[in-house]
C-alpha cells in the first residue's frame, strides 16, 4: 500500500515474492515531473503491485523519471518498462556500465567459474543458473539509461537532490541526499534490522574497505528523513553507521579466526564456520541462493584481510585456499 511520508514524498511497497529481503520501498517524488526512486523485480507480483500504487497515488506517468540506486534487479528489474517516452532512467555512471556489460551469458559463465574456484561445486552452479533473481529477473535490454556521478544534482520541484557515492554494496552505488528536507535515499547502503550484503566484485580490489569508508562519508550529513531500500525500519544515520562497522569488524574477526582454525580452506569452507542470522541447523542446510551470497560476503572479508597483510590465497588443485601470514 502507498504511504505518503510528506507532501511530495511517498513510500510503494513493492513485494519480493519468495525473497529474505521481502519487499522493497520505492520511494515517489511528486512535482511537476516526479521522481520513482527504485522498482523492484521485473516479476508480476513487483509489477502489479507498482502500478496499482503508482495509480492510486495518481502521478503523472508522461513526466516521471526513474532513478536506480544501484545494480542489483529487485531495484532495477521493472524501470526499462515504467518509463514513458521522453522521460528518463538514471543510474550511477560505474553501476550502469558493469549492469550493461554483465547482461550476456558469457559474463554469467565467467562468474560462475569463478564461484567454482572458491569452493563450490559445478553441480550447485548449475542448479543456480535458472534460480538466481540477477539474470532470470533484470531489466530487459534497454539502452537509454542516463548514467550520473557523484555531486550531480537531479531537480525536481523544491527539491535538488545530489547523487552521493557510496562504493560498498556495489562498486557504484548511489545515495541521493536532499540537503534542505535533509532526506538521504540511502539504497541498500544503510538498512535497518538486516544488514547490507557486502561482497566480492570483479575489478575492485577491496570491497568491504570502500563500504567502510563510504559510512564514513555519509556518517555526519544533517538528516532527518532516512530512506532505505528495504524494510520500514529507520533510525538515526550516525549510530546506525557505527552499529555497521561494529558488525564487519565482529565478521572480519570470523574470517581471520576461520583461516587460523583451519589454514587451507576455500572461501565456500570458511563461509560455512562462520555464524549468520539464516535459521538453518547446518551449512549443508543451507538454501543454495543463501550460500552464494554468504560466499560472497565471506570473500569481501577475505579481499579486506589479504590487503592488510593478515591472510594470503593460493590455487591448489583448481582452488583458492587461503592461509594466514
Amino acid at each position: 500500500m502507498a504511504q505518503q511520508l510528506a507532501e511530495d514524498l511517498w513510500r510503494l511497497e513493492i513485494p519480493l515474492v519468495g525473497n529474505p529481503l521481502k519487499t522493497l520501498n520505492s520511494y515517489l517524488i511528486l512535482g511537476p515531473r516526479s521522481l520513482l526512486v527504485d522498482t523492484g523485480f521485473r516479476q508480476e507480483p513487483c509489477r502489479e503491485a507498482m502500478e496499482r500504487e503508482l495509480e492510486a497515488v495518481g502521478v503523472d506517468r508522461d513526466r516521471m523519471d526513474v532513478f536506480l540506486t544501484h545494480l542489483h534487479s529487485d531495484h532495477t528489474g521493472l524501470a526499462p518498462e515504467l518509463v514513458r517516452p521522453g522521460c528518463r532512467v538514471y543510474i550511477g555512471a560505474v553501476d550502469g556500465q558493469r549492469m550493461l556489460a554483465g547482461q550476456s551469458e558469457d559474463a554469467w559463465r565467467r562468474m560462475d567459474a569463478a564461484y567454482v574456484q572458491e569452493g563450490f561445486s559445478e553441480e550447485e552452479m548449475d542448479l543456480l543458473w535458472d534460480s538466481n533473481p540477477a539474470k532470470n529477473a533484470g531489466p530487459v535490454p534497454y539502452d537509454g539509461y542516463v548514467f550520473l556521478r557523484d555531486g550531480d544534482i537531479l531537480q525536481r520541484g523544491s527539491h535538488a537532490l545530489r547523487c552521493v557515492l557510496t562504493p560498498g554494496h556495489t562498486p557504484g552505488h548511489l545515495c541521493l541526499y536532499e540537503p534542505e528536507a535533509r532526506w538521504l535515499f540511502s539504497g541498500d547502503h544503510i538498512l535497518f534490522h538486516i544488514t547490507p550484503n557486502i561482497c566480492r566484485w570483479s575489478g575492485v580490489t577491496d570491497s568491504l574497505g570502500d563500504y567502510l569508508e563510504s559510512l564514513k562519508r555519509i556518517r555526519e550529513l544533517p538528516v532527518e528523513r532516512l530512506l532505505p531500500a528495504h524494510r520500514q525500519q529507520t533510525g538515526d544515520l550516525e549510530q546506525r553507521t557505527r552499529e555497521l562497522e561494529a558488525h564487519h569488524a565482529r565478521r572480519i574477526s570470523d574470517a581471520l579466526d576461520a583461516v587460523r582454525r583451519e589454514p587451507g580452506r576455500t572461501a565456500y569452507e570458511i563461509a560455512g564456520s562462520m555464524a549468520w542470522s539464516i535459521r538453518c541447523r547446518s551449512w549443508a542446510e543451507f538454501p543454495l541462493t543463501q550460500k552464494y551470497f554468504a560466499v560472497g560476503e565471506a570473500l569481501a572479508h577475505l579481499d579486506y584481510l589479504m590487503v592488510r597483510g593478515q591472510v594470503q590465497r593460493r590455487e591448489e588443485h583448481g582452488k583458492w585456499r587461503h592461509y594466514t601470514l
